[in-house]
């Protein structure tokens, strides 16, 4: 336990009580819901159930991506231009269909189409279809990992974090290019 004290350059405390002991400085500081999104009810509810029966993606990972994307706000632009409640770049919403991203069944059935196509793409593997999602499937699909974008490991870290069974995660141990030691929940 002690060696693993000296190899941690961050130990913080959550407000949970856990303890994160990382060498990788925290990214981010995300507000926490009340209610996790999953379980929110909202007035897409129902767009969201319908399109994920026809693209066969779990409506509870899409609440959650909504949620992280643009808290749930139909308007919601990003630095980067993506559109709506999905957060589609404009080429994307052009490739899948969606003529007006602004538009909530047009934009949630555009992610959606998106996120099934991306399963297919990265059979299935949940880490590069989020990855995929964030940073686009090019740079994913080269690499075939998580890009090293801080930003993508924490959208990638988030929505894990919150999407399927909860419970104590495998902590895996590797040194990186530098000899540093990392202590992770992500094999690689």
């Amino acid at each position: 336990m002690i060696w693993l004290l000296l190899c941690a350059q961050t130990v913080q405390s959550m407000k949970t009580g856990e303890v994160l002991m990382t060498n990788i400085p925290q990214v981010e500081s995300v507000p926490v819901s009340v209610m996790p999104a999953a379980e929110r009810c909202t007035d897409y509810d129902h767009l969201i159930n319908h399109y994920c029966r026809i693209y066969e993606v779990d409506p509870e990972l899409v609440k959650i991506v909504i949620d992280k994307e643009s808290q749930y706000n139909p308007n919601a632009v990003s630095r980067s231009g993506a559109i709506g409640l999905m957060q589609l770049m404009p080429k994307t919403a052009e490739a899948l269909g969606v003529k007006d991203a602004y538009n909530p069944g047009q934009n949630i059935e555009g992610g959606v189409k998106f996120l099934h196509h991306l399963f297919e793409m990265f059979s299935s593997d949940l880490e590069l279809v989020l990855a995929a999602y964030h940073a686009g499937p090019g740079l994913v699909k080269r690499l075939g990992r998580v890009p090293d974008i801080p930003e993508t490991i924490a959208y990638v870290d988030y929505i894990r974090s919150r999407y399927g069974p909860a419970g104590i995660k495998a902590v895996v141990v590797t040194v990186t290019e530098e000899g540093t030691p990392l202590f992770t929940n992500r094999a690689k």
